[in-house]
């Protein structure tokens, strides 16, 4: 007997991971959205290309455009992809869900710095007003040296990620398409906040140096590790939605949420070490470059 989703549809619980890959959601607003975006992006892009030669403006490097359509495949992946398709099934899946939008999709997009090329799908006037506004005294450029400044990055950061696991808002997001919605704006927008500091792309450059870019990344992972094994030892079912759901290749509803926590805690912290790593192997390098220009220096002509 098929169970009922809670959007209405009915579906079989899937037994095999074929069936995993076919779920996807693309009759939804946020399809709209992103192909807006990726357009936006790829007009601005040709554009700027074109005319760095002719002028001031410097053409995106390949390696920052693969950063830029890697975050998009990980943003439609998880906005409309299986792992959407099947959150309101599975728990576990909308932890997947979360750590994409959080953890891969924000600092990518950062890293590849796509403002740039979004700045000049404008047409001129606009494109000027906007770079004015965006620069260090323009009034957007301002506010967001304040939210990306990285005590409060990193406290919207947290706050966002425990508030929206607590049962009651976690269950009235689940039951209600534009509070789900506002849930993942929220996710990405406090991620892209928290990899500010770290990734410092332009117009607002990072301040902190690479050891305090570390302890920055470090401070963040108790909060995150404790949430992922709160979710996963905690022995009881905190979210009663998913006791209810098709139980997907055999999965209930309190080993269901053990799995989420563990995505959280383990991959979740894993990706948080491996971007410390980076940063250190980009501090040695740093150091070695200014170790070496400093000996040239001293040895004159």
């Amino acid at each position: 007997m098929p169970l009922m989703h809670i959007s209405g549809v009915s579906r079989e619980p899937l037994d095999s991971f074929s069936g995993f890959w076919s779920e996807w959601a693309l009759a939804s607003p946020v399809t709209v959205v992103l192909m807006f975006l990726l357009g936006s992006y790829l007009f601005g892009l040709y554009r700027l290309n074109s005319r760095a030669g002719a002028s001031d403006a410097a053409p995106v490097s390949g390696g920052r455009i693969v950063l830029t359509l890697l975050g998009f495949a990980a943003l439609t992946f998880s906005l409309v992809g299986p792992a959407d398709a099947l959150a309101e099934d599975q728990f576990f899946l909308h932890m997947i869900q979360h750590l994409l939008l959080t953890l891969v999709a924000a600092p990518l997009m950062l890293a590849a710095s796509p403002i740039a090329a979004y700045l000049w799908s404008l047409p001129a006037d606009l494109r000027y007003t906007v770079a004015g506004s965006l620069a260090r005294r323009g009034r957007t450029g301002r506010i967001m040296r304040k939210l990306t400044f990285p005590r409060a990055a990193i406290t919207v950061y947290i706050l966002t990620m425990y508030v929206w696991h607590l049962p009651a808002m976690y269950e009235a997001a689940i039951h209600n398409e534009s509070l789900h919605y506002l849930e993942h704006l929220m996710f990405f927008g406090a991620a892209v906040l928290f990899w500010w500091p770290i990734a410092g792309p332009a117009p607002v450059r990072s301040q902190l140096s690479y050891p305090q870019r570390l302890l920055y990344l470090m401070l963040a992972l108790t909060p995150s590790a404790a949430l992922g094994a709160g979710l996963t030892l905690v022995g009881t079912t905190l979210y009663p939605h998913y006791e209810a759901t098709p139980m997907h290749w055999g999965v209930g509803a309190k080993e269901d949420q053990s799995i989420g926590g563990l995505i959280m805690w383990v991959p979740g912290n894993f990706i948080l070490v491996g971007a410390a790593t980076v940063l250190f192997f980009k501090w040695y390098e740093s150091e070695s470059s200014g170790s070496r220009f400093k000996r040239r220096v001293k040895a004159g002509p």
